[in-house]
């Protein structure tokens, strides 16, 4: 369970079904904008807001440049 307004690596992956792996990923990403990496005695670890959400990433390729578009 999350203490006060941060989760874990962890308690992020469980809430969404998915791996914590993954969720290292979409941090790298940018799907949890909020993430922030916090120094503790045995090592960094990330924290995610709570609530936990996270932004909707794009799928395949990026969209063409509004010069390409014209052409």
């Amino acid at each position: 369970m999350p203490v006060g307004r941060w989760g874990t690596v962890t308690e992020a992956a469980v809430h969404f079904g998915i791996t914590r792996q993954r969720v290292h990923r979409l941090i790298a990403k940018g799907a949890f904008e909020d993430a922030k990496r916090v120094s503790m005695p045995w090592g960094a670890v990330w924290l995610l807001p709570f609530p936990f959400s996270r932004r909707t990433l794009r799928i395949g390729r990026p969209p063409k440049a509004e010069e390409e578009r014209d052409e």
